[in-house]
């Protein structure tokens, strides 16, 4: 719709000396309309200033492209299931798979390394040094910290295993007295100390003990040697990342999917966000918030990208949102997606259970 444009000068001239009575009024009416006129342009000004702000907000915001997805292997099991890490100076991926049963009906789980250039998969024999091998971080010194959700015969905990000479360590398999449930995800923090979810899977899934702690997140500090809880009040704790300042941590609560595959629509699909304070004795997360709801399942797998966004693997694949909990994209993937690795520059390497897929942005 066009308008005529408004004039923001106020040319009204005063002149005093021919001011009578009866030309008072047309001047005061003039002197009116014309102010009301300043005004409206200087909030049309305003405005335009608003709008053009929010769109070089928008401009500086990093677009996210058009993906395309494709299958780079299929597996007769769920090998893809959770734990990628990507190692690109050996162009490898390891990770991990979905619970696999024997002919006893004993729960196993396969670790696993894919090569990017050979396109082969293999076994790398993990299964009895990590039970229940899942979710994984690279650490700084280029160990993959392993969470290990244990069995009925062996503790819950974290291992360290060296993709370069095969070794396994194990850094924590309880608190005092009390077993680990079955730890799900992890990750390191710029102190290097180690930070981890624990919720009850194992035990609902048939092959954990019965709990004797809550569904929390613990953090074991860089030396190995401290260890504390830092986060309680969840459902389901799962996923877990830090912001790229280190300022915030985000934990994804699955709640609403026990273990059993029973949904409890009162329990959360939620991802939290919680603000990290520096004490002398170390970190503490306080200020939760609900960041973020998905839009389909649960909020499995956590990452954060170069620009900050939030990547999460749910029911209806991926789902990104901005630092701020805005939803952005939905990347569609059959079956949902239950963890994935970035690999920079919109790229992703995605867990389909019996497909490994490459995302390219």
């Amino acid at each position: 719709m066009n308008r005529e444009p408004v004039r923001c000068q106020d040319e009204l001239m005063l002149q005093l000396a021919w001011l009578d009575k009866q030309n008072l009024g047309n001047i005061m009416r003039r002197s009116l309309h014309r102010s009301l006129a300043s005004l409206r342009c200087g909030v049309l000004a305003a405005l335009f200033l608003v709008g053009a702000t929010a769109a070089a907000s928008r401009a500086a915001e990093p677009a996210l492209g058009a993906w395309r997805i494709r299958v780079l292997s299929t597996y007769t099991k769920p090998l893809a299931h959770e734990g990628p890490v990507f190692m690109p100076e050996t162009q490898e991926l390891f990770f991990t798979s979905n619970r696999l049963k024997r002919p006893d009906g004993s729960q196993y789980v396969i670790a696993s390394m894919f090569n990017v250039a050979t396109g082969k998969t293999r076994d790398l024999g993990l299964t009895e040094s990590i039970p229940m091998a899942n979710g994984a971080f690279r650490l700084r010194n280029g160990n993959l910290v392993v969470t290990m959700q244990g069995d009925y015969k062996r503790p819950a905990g974290l291992a360290s295993y060296s993709p370069a000479t095969g070794n396994v360590q194990i850094l924590t398999k309880g608190f005092a007295s009390y077993q680990f449930n079955s730890p799900n995800d992890v990750v390191q923090a710029s102190d290097l100390a180690i930070w981890f979810t624990d919720p009850q899977y194992g035990y609902e899934q048939g092959f954990r003990p019965k709990p004797t702690m809550g569904n929390w997140v613990w953090r074991l500090d860089g030396t190995g040697q401290k260890q504390r809880l830092m986060m309680d009040g969840f459902a389901k704790p799962n996923g877990i990342a830090f912001s790229r300042d280190q300022r915030y941590v985000y934990v994804t609560d699955s709640g609403y999917i026990a273990g059993n595959g029973e949904r409890d629509s009162v329990l959360p699909r939620t991802i939290y966000r919680y603000r990290l304070i520096s004490t002398p004795e170390g970190p503490l997360a306080t200020d939760r918030i609900t960041f973020c709801v998905v839009t389909k399942g649960i909020p499995d797998g956590l990452k954060v990208d170069e620009q900050d966004r939030i990547w999460t693997g749910t029911g209806a694949g991926l789902e990104i949102f901005s630092k701020d909990g805005t939803p952005l994209a939905v990347i569609p993937i059959e079956g949902g997606v239950s963890n994935f690795a970035l690999t920079g520059a919109g790229g992703a390497y995605v867990m389909g259970e019996t497909k490994l897929y490459h995302l390219e942005s």
